[in-house]
């Protein structure tokens, strides 16, 4: 072996020894990342899960033994959407589960994390539609047909619109204050599905 080929492969050592380690570096932080993310989900659809078991409990109780139309409606439309509630909380916290046991790459987590916190933000926007919506309904119960059940029916959405806006909400900020942790990690090497590559944030 000559020695200019000698030092050709030294050189090549020099260079790929610390890119692995930066590898394996950045791969445990983005994991440990992940495993926040998902921890931070869980614990959020126990809460929507309770939430919504309340409301079924509560709203079936109260439609039984309301006597005024108006309450017997407000509850009835608790329980539905305690229904609702309770079944996005268990595939929320399956697919939580789930994506604890698969191995993923640190694209793939950035974007499973960039996807959550979008979601959030989405159902956030709804749930104050939600509650312009109960508003309308509430206020305007007296043109339409029973207006009990309506009035019923418009405080319930109200309601629930603001328990899901201050849970999507509270949802996002706890995801976004992860977010220097995560961009930190893309300014230097980052472990993709193909290899390792190059990232540097501007």
């Amino acid at each position: 072996m000559n020695t200019k080929r000698l030092i050709i492969i030294l050189l090549c050592c020099l260079v790929t020894v610390p890119l692995y380690a930066q590898k394996l570096a950045d791969g445990a932080a983005f994991t440990k990342l992940n495993v926040q993310r998902i921890k931070t989900n869980n614990t959020g659809m126990k809460i929507l899960g309770a939430w919504g078991a309340a409301n079924i409990v509560g709203g079936v109780t109260g439609a039984l033994v309301a006597t005024d139309k108006e309450w017997q409606s407000f509850h009835t439309m608790n329980a539905l959407w305690g229904v609702v509630n309770l079944s996005i909380a268990g595939m929320g916290y399956a697919g939580a589960r789930k994506e604890a046991r698969e191995n993923m790459s640190c694209d793939k987590m950035l974007s499973r994390y960039e996807s959550g916190k979008r979601l959030f933000l989405i159902n956030a926007g709804l749930d104050v539609i939600y509650i312009g919506s109960g508003m309308a309904l509430a206020s305007y119960a007296d043109e339409l047909d029973n207006p009990a059940r309506w009035r019923g029916y418009g405080k319930s959405i109200m309601m629930q619109g603001i328990f899901l806006v201050l849970f999507d909400g509270t949802m996002f900020a706890l995801h976004q204050h992860q977010n220097k942790n995560w961009y930190k990690l893309l300014e230097g090497v980052c472990v993709t599905g193909n290899g390792v590559g190059f990232r540097y944030t501007f």
